[in-house]
């Protein structure tokens, strides 16, 4: 398949998309500088005992200033991953700027992004309403009951991490309509001195096992210039500014 006719199409959702990946929430995170792998592997059980298995990597700066960057590979529907261009995201909050880059033409498209002052101001005025606080435990006789516990502390790539479990299970008969109790497990590793997830994992019968580990992680500052194009790109300025979520 032409790269340069799908390219294009999955470049503004991804812009989208990786607003929710460390780095693009609220302030920027200051002091703590690393780069690391981000693994994730999925893999659906069918019922014959046939496994499926969907791996992928995404590579991880942040530098004391806060600016992030992650790499990535996007493959066309039915390709393989190592065979699509690489999509590189460069978030700036000192120079409030947002790039997305294409390795597989050499372009860039940069936009504003928009102050923290600004951020607080949509959040106060056109922001929905936050959710309400959850119980501890949550039941009812349709509906999933819901249990959190902490996991304590742990160490992992070096890093002291701490642990949270939230179980939701449906129970038979339930608005989902299955006739056996279905449970689904979602478990968080999380580093408070570099305040990311190192690992995480989500099980669901009906879709398989997700986990998202960090590899290779290192405390070093990284190089100053993975956080601007190459001198080689052609940059496109766009319209609109990029929040921080």
């Amino acid at each position: 398949m032409n790269r340069r006719i799908w390219l294009p199409a999955i470049l503004a959702p991804l812009a989208v998309a990786v607003l929710g990946q460390e780095g693009f929430r609220g302030a920027a995170v200051t002091g703590t500088p690393y780069s690391a792998e981000e693994v994730s592997e999925n893999v659906q059980t069918l019922a014959d005992g046939t496994h499926i298995t969907h791996k992928s990597t995404v590579k991880m700066y942040r530098d004391s200033e806060g600016r992030t960057r992650t790499e990535r590979f996007m493959a066309a529907p039915g390709a393989n991953a190592a065979d699509g261009p690489v999509i590189v995201e460069i978030s700036d909050p000192v120079a409030h700027v947002h790039y997305t880059l294409s390795t597989a033409d050499k372009t860039a498209h940069k936009r504003a992004l928009a102050p923290l002052e600004s951020r607080r101001a949509l959040n106060a005025v056109g922001a929905p309403p936050p959710p309400a606080p959850s119980r501890r435990e949550t039941a009812d006789a349709e509906g999933p009951k819901i249990t959190s516990e902490k996991l304590g502390s742990d160490t992992m790539q070096g890093l002291l991490v701490e642990g949270t479990r939230h179980t939701t299970t449906w129970p038979a008969g339930s608005t989902m309509g299955n006739d056996r109790p279905i449970t689904q497990v979602n478990e968080t590793w999380m580093s408070p001195d570099l305040k990311i997830v190192v690992l995480s994992k989500h099980m669901d019968p009906r879709s398989g096992e997700h986990t998202q580990r960090l590899v290779n992680v290192s405390r070093a500052e990284p190089d100053p210039s993975l956080f601007q194009p190459p001198a080689d790109y052609a940059v496109t300025e766009e319209n609109g500014e990029v929040f921080r979520h």
